[in-house]
């Protein structure tokens, strides 16, 4: 006879997770479990997968270990984590960490009365809940002091309105991913850049036409736009300090 599948929902992993970070002594565990379940879902549907729906179910720490190797590439989701104060690194962390524990594992080996009704059942248990190959995190790994902070948000509906005006092309070279990896790799790519940067909007105010304000950019080129400061033009100045070949851009944008 089949063994019964145990259920396990979204409630009792919140409440696991809870759990798993005061034994961690981390003596603000339910903001950090509302940052995880709220923000950080935000920010992985903005940047790295559009069809994420919930960190309750997407249970796979191998997919939220992606995630952190992409902060390190992407400069736009490096850009915003620092931003954030490294907030989003900081929980997928603790989240990882969570996937991995004991504590995650025997959620699944519990037994649950036949009357108890789960308020949001997960829609898949993990295929697999073996322990991962130890990993040594000592270079380059930081301490984080959680603390309250401000998250600045982004609108991705402007940054899908950058991208209709000019493309999946960058405004400075002129590379388009796909032209360059393939269609499979490369198709709707591209990082968009503030040329008035978010954190300055407080101090000096916000711009007065916000789309105005996004250009579509390489990962190179925004890293680049990032080392020019105190700039009215950064754009300009940016494509003529660009020393690469230049493609021919398609929608042009003034700076």
């Amino acid at each position: 006879m089949a063994k019964k599948q145990t259920l396990v929902t979204a409630e009792m992993l919140r409440e696991a997770y809870i759990a798993n970070l005061e034994a961690k002594r981390k003596t603000n565990a339910v903001a950090i479990a509302d940052f995880t379940e709220r923000e950080l879902a935000d920010f992985i549907r903005q940047y790295a997968d559009f069809r994420f729906k919930s960190v309750f179910e997407e249970l796979d720490h191998n997919y939220y270990d992606r995630v952190r190797e992409k902060i390190a590439t992407n400069g736009e989701m490096r850009t915003a984590d620092k931003e954030a104060d490294n907030m989003y690194s900081f929980h997928l962390k603790q989240w990882t960490s969570f996937l991995e524990s004991k504590a995650f594992k025997e959620l699944f080996k519990k037994k649950r009365s036949s009357d108890d009704k789960p308020k949001a059942t997960v829609t898949a248990e993990p295929a697999k809940l073996l322990a991962s190959p130890f990993r040594e995190e000592t270079e380059g790994e930081r301490k984080h002091i959680v603390k309250e902070t401000e998250v600045v948000r982004r609108n991705p509906q402007l940054r899908q309105q950058c991208i209709e005006r000019y493309g999946y092309q960058c405004q400075c070279c002129g590379m388009n991913f796909a032209e360059l990896y393939g269609e499979e790799l490369g198709a709707n790519f591209i990082e968009v850049h503030h040329l008035k940067p978010i954190s300055t909007y407080e101090e000096d105010g916000i711009p007065e036409n916000f789309l105005e304000n996004l250009v579509p950019l390489c990962s190179n080129c925004h890293s680049m736009i990032h080392h020019i400061k105190d700039s009215e033009h950064p754009l300009r100045d940016l494509r003529e300090a660009y020393r690469g070949i230049k493609q021919e851009i398609s929608k042009w944008k003034e700076d």
